[in-house]
């Protein structure tokens, strides 16, 4: 049995050169941070650590909050070979393996929360509690065990195999039908206590035989998982590339739309007046289409057309942003190596916003949309010890958060400068 990490309950004291107050879009300059337990109990002048025994010192550094990801697969990897990943021979416990590994490099990339959304056989279910529990080191997980698709869907196993080969329906997505396959496949989630539903609105790209642009569930299908939800208090959040997958699941009262790489006016128009929080995933996009030049040709998307197609995808990210859409950091982390999620920072300002505003979709705007405002997503008193620091100005030069020295979550420490290692234990 893997024993569970020691608690970390004593009073920790930080020093910090310099601390982002994502609200106020300022760095306040030496600032002491007293943490009892996960909170965060005295913000202060550094001057008042000489009160203090033991104060853990990152004068040269910045802290800010723990990040959030809003998109992630902490139990897929798919950017692997298939010698190495292969859905069709992997035993069900390999995924929560896989996720212990992938859920410790995002921790120590500065991530202490993520929103999983869709996993095999509810592995994500899993890793979430194994966290909770303190059985293994990880960022907090809110979770949508898997998604639910059309037959044929995106993400359904069976259109990639014979008819003659039998494919279980549960493993990284449930397909349902009609309302009432909807209502009752919503139900069958809730009933493992997932935290969000996901819905596939749209086709998609890594899936064989769906067209990403087109509308798949209805307004009716969708709204009823909506309401399912809504009764145990969580949301929806709706995978939607196409203009008309994105209007349906608007109608239907999901609270995000995932990817919206093919949004119009119509889409933008739409998100604002429902209040709905838009999560585009510009770093799988690029990793797929210009790092690694992955094959979409039958999606019409040809090799040479790759920059083409990311671009379009960034300008419509740009018209949201400019149009004061709500936005949250996503990444769709699983389609690239997990721990890199802070790259898409830097994509973000190429695309056009400002380092101020893509901090805050990786911080307040994204514990917002979890429901986690009060506790956290940014340095407050009584909020959680969720801290992370990066050497020099992040409002100057946003790619530092890729190289992230020192992880606190609510208050234990994961990572520090030069003890990396094993952190967490000590």
């Amino acid at each position: 049995m893997c024993p569970s990490l020691p608690a970390q309950d004593e009073q920790k004291v930080i020093w910090a050169g310099a601390m982002l107050n994502v609200v106020e879009g300022i760095l306040e300059k030496d600032v002491l941070i007293v943490v009892e337990g996960k909170e965060i109990i005295r913000i202060s002048p550094a001057a008042d650590r000489e009160q203090y025994d033991d104060v853990l010192d990152l004068s040269q550094y910045t802290v800010l909050p723990g990040l959030i990801d809003c998109h992630t697969h902490l139990t897929g990897n798919w950017y692997m070979d298939l010698e190495d990943f292969d859905l069709y021979t992997l035993p069900a416990p390999s995924y929560g393996i896989i996720g212990t590994v992938n859920a410790r490099q995002t921790l120590e990339a500065g991530f202490t929360t993520v929103r999983d959304v869709a996993s095999y056989f509810f592995a994500d279910v899993a890793l979430r509690d194994a966290i909770n529990k303190n059985w293994i080191p990880g960022p907090r997980m809110l979770v949508t065990g898997p998604g639910l698709s059309i037959t044929g869907g995106h993400g359904a196993m069976g259109n990639w195999v014979s008819p003659a080969v039998e494919v279980s329906a549960h493993n990284n997505l449930i397909e349902a039908d009609g309302v009432d396959e909807m209502r009752k496949m919503t139900r069958h989630l809730l009933k493992y206590e997932v935290d969000w539903i996901k819905v596939f609105a749209t086709g998609g790209f890594g899936t064989h035989g769906t067209v990403p642009g087109a509308a798949s569930y209805t307004v009716e299908e969708m709204a009823v998982a909506v309401d399912e939800a809504r009764k145990r208090g969580i949301s929806v959040a709706a995978h939607a590339h196409g203009a008309e997958g994105i209007r349906n699941a608007l109608l239907a009262g999901v609270r995000s739309i995932e990817h919206g790489t093919y949004l119009d006016q119509g889409c933008i128009d739409l998100l604002k007046e429902k209040q709905a929080v838009l999560a585009m995933d510009l770093l799988a996009t690029h990793y797929d289409l210009i790092e690694t030049e992955q094959d979409f040709s039958d999606k019409d998307i040809e090799e040479q057309e790759h920059q083409e197609a990311y671009d379009s995808l960034a300008r419509n990210f740009l018209r949201a942003y400019q149009a004061g859409v709500k936005m949250v950091f996503a990444t769709d982390a699983g389609v690239y190596p997990h721990g890199r999620n802070a790259e898409q920072f830097a994509l973000m300002k190429a695309a056009g916003m400002t380092e101020i505003d893509a901090l805050r979709t990786a911080t307040i705007n994204a514990a917002e949309l979890l429901s986690l405002s009060e506790k956290t997503g940014s340095i407050e008193i009584g909020k959680w010890a969720d801290i992370i620091a990066v050497k020099g100005n992040p409002l100057e030069e946003i790619e530092l958060l890729e190289e992230v020295a020192f992880v606190m979550k609510e208050g234990k420490v994961y990572k520090q400068p030069g003890n990396q290692e094993n952190a967490a234990a000590n």
